[in-house]
């Protein structure tokens, strides 16, 4: 698969990895190459600046075949000090935790300038193919890799798990290739265009070097161009640039918090700007930290003390569901929860026609402190749903916070076809309850597992469905649905009876 990969970083993407995760006990493997010494050699060595503990990391080393490739791309940095010296700053918040990891693992430190390759260290860069994070991982490869998204968090963009993720997919492309350059272009192109590359010069009789390889063209500029940045790094006055010594010390601690805030509280909590606290904590797409469970924060060091204390005082606005009606004005339900339009409309996709909601819909509201009475204030308090033209079964569920079996327990008989002004039930009464005993399935139109929860939703594609109306049917936004359904997108036709993903837990 080939990917668009601009100068200076503008998000390139990865391939899907087609072969294994990394096994365990990986951290603990030695690379025992002529180019590598073990990590008890390096850790001898001390350093009061990172940017030196990488200079003498480096172990690629092509000085026996230079790549003519590698000098090109350091005339376009040379040209470019203004773009460099972003690069070096936009490295700093991250580098230090980047260097201790790659050390841990006794990997090249070439490794930790890749993200400026990749993303020039922009921890939100989503590149065409849908690869997101510093690391650029797309949503296949991302959860081989244990990354978890959903339409609350994406792990390709929590820095210090993508960072893991990434350092055993080059750790195990390592182990498949046994050469760091082939390493580097399986993880720009993918293990199986690496591979057969190879093949291809084995059969002929060729060199299988990175170098004498037949690879896309921003493969073959994809090592050059890392190991460009890295001889501008190793010896920056030889270009006429100046890296700014970087303390040999963490920036960030991570905080774990069992709290429901934005990231606008979150980062008055910790006494930081919301730019300085996002690119530390760049997983949150609504901008809401969820505490369904504990949640990881990275703050930097010197404001962690200041956040828990913060957090704990319970001065912040938790955000919760609030089961809004059609007709509703923003205006109205922003003033009952002393908030503003505006901040309503960040977390929400509020749908407003001549300043009312155009169709109910669960907005997110923020409530004072983190739970207890208040939190109960915004749930529903209607007891009953008028369909209206639309609606689906899995849209009503969800839109009051009940799973589909629930609404379906509240309306014995209900099947899958809604009519518009039809009523149901949103809590099933004595009587409901009585004809629809707990634990019982029943179809309706989508497969109702009691047991089972917490499995995602399918749907079958049926004659001029688009993904853009599949997504609007059922109340998702249309990059979760694109990005649970790899292989598809705005413009890749969907096929009749093609099997959807439509809710991934």
């Amino acid at each position: 698969m080939r990917h668009g990969c601009l100068a200076l970083a503008l998000a390139a993407s990865l391939p899907a990895a087609a072969a294994e995760p990394l096994p365990p006990g990986i951290r603990a493997l030695q690379w025992h190459d002529a180019g590598v010494p073990e990590v008890t050699a390096a850790k001898q060595i001390r350093h009061d600046d990172v940017w030196e503990r990488v200079r003498d990391g480096f172990r690629i080393d092509d000085s026996a075949q230079p790549n003519p490739l590698v000098a090109v791309h350091e005339a376009w940095f040379a040209d470019r000090p203004q773009n460099v010296r972003r690069l070096l700053e936009r490295a700093r918040p991250y580098l230090y935790h980047i260097v201790e990891e790659l050390d841990q693992r006794a990997m090249p430190m070439e490794i930790a300038l890749l993200p400026m390759i990749e993303s020039a260290f922009n921890p939100t860069a989503l590149s065409p193919s849908a690869a997101s994070g510093i690391w650029q991982f797309i949503p296949s490869t991302g959860r081989l890799y244990g990354l978890k998204q959903d339409s609350w968090y994406d792990g390709r963009r929590d820095f210090t798990e993508a960072t893991r993720a990434a350092l055993d997919y080059l750790g195990k492309l390592y182990l498949d290739f046994g050469d760091w350059q082939l390493a580097l272009a399986a993880y720009n192109c993918g293990e199986g265009c690496v591979a057969r590359a190879i093949r291809k010069n084995v059969e002929l009789g060729l060199p299988t070097d990175y170098a004498s390889l037949s690879l896309p063209n921003e493969t073959r500029h994809y090592v050059p161009k890392l190991l460009a940045v890295c001889n501008i790094v190793g010896e920056p006055e030889r270009f006429g640039i100046t890296v700014e010594p970087l303390a040999n010390r963490p920036h960030f601690d991570q905080v774990t918090v069992h709290a429901s805030l934005d990231v606008q509280s979150a980062a008055r909590l910790a006494g930081v700007s919301s730019d300085e606290f996002l690119a530390l904590n760049a997983a949150f797409p609504r901008k809401i930290i969820r505490s369904d469970t504990p949640v990881n924060l990275l703050v930097p060091v010197e404001k962690a003390d200041e956040f828990q204390r913060n957090l704990a005082s319970g001065d912040w606005d938790s955000w919760q569901p609030y089961a809004a009606q059609k007709g509703e004005r923003p205006q109205a339900i922003a003033q009952r929860f002393g908030t503003t339009v505006a901040r309503l409309d960040a977390h929400n996709q509020m749908q407003v026609r001549h300043g009312k909601l155009v169709r109910a819909q669960t907005l997110l509201v923020p409530v004072k402190g983190r739970d207890g009475p208040a939190t109960r204030e915004v749930t529903s308090s209607t007891t009953r749903h008028e369909v209206q033209r639309g609606d689906t079964l899995y849209g009503i569920a969800r839109r009051h916070g009940l799973a589909i079996d629930q609404l379906v327990r509240a309306n014995p008989g209900l099947s899958g076809d809604l009519r518009p002004g039809q009523v149901l039930r949103l809590s099933p009464d004595k009587e409901a309850a009585a004809e629809l005993p707990p634990g019982a399935v029943q179809r309706v139109g989508l497969k109702v597992h009691t047991e089972r929860p917490a499995q995602p939703v399918h749907y079958t594609v049926g004659r001029g469905d688009t993904l853009y109306g599949i997504a609007r049917r059922f109340d998702v936004s249309l990059a979760d649905l694109a990005s649970w359904n790899p292989g598809t997108g705005r413009d890749i036709p969907l096929r009749p009876g093609q099997r959807l993903v439509v809710n991934q837990p």
